[in-house]
C-alpha cells in the first residue's frame, strides 16, 4: 500500500503528513528519526486508513512557534487528528512518539479509542537505557537485525537535525529522565492500551513498560521476541499481527489464547 504527502493547514501552523489505506482511522506517530514507512504500516492501510504526521522540525520541515516540548506537540497533533480523522480514532505511537501518544490520551482522552504504546520513551528510571552517542553501538541498540531494514536512508543533515529537534522537545528538567508529569497523569487514560517492548531493546528498559502497566488502568504489556528498540524491523511480522488483533479485538485482546484443539 502506497503512502501519499499531505499537508494540513490548521490555526497553529502548518503540518505535512503521510497517509494510506481505507477503513478506521489510525493516528501513526514516529518515532525520533522521523517518518519510516515500515512493512507494519504498509499491511495495517489494507484495512485501516493511516495518518502518520511529521513532527514540525523533523525530516526537513520547519518548526512552528509555541511547538517545543512533547506536550505542546501533543495540544498540536490533537488538533491536526480532530481536524482530519474526525472525533474518535485509534493511535499508535513508536519510541518518542508514544511518549507523545501519551500526553494525546491525556489531554484529549475522548479522542482516543485504542492506544498501541511501542517502546515507549520518557520513562528511564535511575537513567538506565538511552541511545548510546557511538554510531555502532546506537547502530546495535535499534536493530538486532539491520539485514531486515526496507526504510530508504535518510540524508545525514536530515537525521542530525531530527535528533536535535527530538533532543529539544524531549528536554525534562535538569537531570531527569523521568517525566513526572506524565507519570502523574497515566490514570486519567481511558483508552485500551497495549504496550509493546522488544526483548533485546537496550534503549527502553522493562521498567518503563512496568510502570506504565501498573498505572495505566485498561493496559496490557507484551514482549516482542529477538527484537531491539525498532522491532517494526525486526519483526514485521509479529508487530502486524499484534497490531491487527489488538486494534480488532481491543479489551477481548488475550495475549496467548492457547491452540484449538
Amino acid at each position: 500500500m502506497s503512502y501519499r504527502i499531505e499537508r494540513a493547514t490548521l490555526p497553529g501552523g502548518a503540518i505535512d503528513y503521510h497517509v494510506a489505506g481505507m477503513g478506521k482511522p489510525v493516528l501513526y506517530l514516529h518515532a525520533a528519526g522521523g517518518v519510516a514507512i515500515s512493512q507494519p504500516m504498509k499491511a495495517l492501510a489494507q484495512t485501516h486508513t493511516v495518518y502518520a504526521p511529521v513532527t514540525p522540525g523533523f525530516d526537513g520541515t520547519e518548526m512552528l512557534p509555541g511547538i517545543d516540548s512533547v506536550v505542546t506537540y501533543a495540544a498540536f497533533v490533537g488538533d491536526f487528528a480532530e481536524a482530519t480523522l474526525g472525533a474518535r480514532f485509534d493511535v499508535i505511537g513508536s519510541s518518542f512518539g508514544s511518549w507523545v501518544a501519551m500526553w494525546l490520551a491525556v489531554l484529549r482522552p475522548d479522542m482516543v479509542d485504542h492506544l498501541i504504546l511501542q517502546v515507549p520513551t520518557g520513562f528511564r528510571f535511575d537513567g538506565e537505557g538511552g541511545l548510546p552517542d557511538d554510531p555502532a553501538a546506537r547502530m546495535k541498540a535499534l536493530y538486532a537485525h539491520p539485514d531486515r531494514i526496507t526504510a530508504p536512508p535518510k540524508a545525514d543533515a536530515i537525521m542530525a537535525a531530527n535528533r536535535q529537534t527530538y533532543e529539544a522537545m524531549a528536554a525534562l528538567p535538569a537531570g531527569a529522565t523521568v517525566d513526572e508529569a506524565l507519570s502523574a497523569r497515566l490514570g486519567d487514560i481511558r483508552a485500551v492500551t497495549l504496550i509493546l517492548q522488544g526483548t533485546e531493546d537496550p534503549v527502553v528498559p522493562a521498567t518503563a513498560g512496568a510502570h506504565l502497566k501498573r498505572h495505566i488502568p485498561v493496559s496490557q504489556r507484551c514482549f516482542v521476541f529477538d527484537a531491539a528498540h525498532a522491532i517494526e524491523s525486526d519483526q514485521p511480522d509479529k508487530v502486524s499481527r499484534l497490531w491487527t488483533e489488538f486494534l480488532g479485538r481491543g479489551q477481548g485482546f488475550v495475549l496467548n489464547r492457547g491452540a484449538a484443539a
